[in-house]
């Protein structure tokens, strides 16, 4: 079988040196190297075949690199606004500002319409536990592209979709 709708929150390696048990990417599970990210082996992925890919805003360059060596153009992003427990606007880490949402870059490979025109382009959720994304962004998926699935780098089973990771 091969994919047509990849979703993928790499474990970029930002070398974040934040104080605390949880605080950064490198305390909660194993990191890759952008290099790494690049050649990692993809499964089967059809000719015509969009993918949303997380990125971290201190490394758009190497998000965009890592998209073009899996052979995808990138068309757009959409964007979580991320909310507290109690609806509150999220105040996060950041190096210049205090970030409050994430980013999804949406690219394609060979043709790909999307089944639905009238998806915006951001969306408000809570924030989970670190790096965990929201059911309403695997709800987007699956309003804009039909599939079979694949995750990559999954911390957990999805119905109906195929699941990659070390942490399932």
């Amino acid at each position: 079988m091969s994919f047509r709708v990849v979703c993928a929150d790499p474990p970029w390696s930002f070398g974040d040196k934040l104080p605390g048990a949880s605080r950064g990417a490198e305390k909660n599970y194993s990191v890759m190297s952008i290099d790494d990210i690049c050649k990692f082996q993809l499964p089967p992925i059809d000719d015509n075949a969009i993918l949303f890919m997380w990125r971290v805003s201190s490394q758009v360059a190497e998000a965009y690199r890592v998209v073009a060596a899996w052979g995808f153009t990138p068309k757009t992003e959409i964007v979580w606004l991320k909310r507290t427990s109690g609806g509150k606007r999220w105040f996060g880490m950041g190096r210049y500002v205090r970030a409050e949402h994430e980013t999804c870059i949406v690219a394609v490979r060979g043709r790909f319409p999307v089944k639905s025109k009238s998806v915006r382009s951001t969306f408000e959720a809570q924030a989970g536990r670190h790096s965990e994304k929201p059911e309403a962004f695997y709800g987007i998926v699956e309003a804009l592209a039909d599939g079979p699935y694949v995750e990559l780098f999954a911390r957990r089973q999805r119905e109906g979709w195929t699941c990659l990771g070390n942490e399932l």
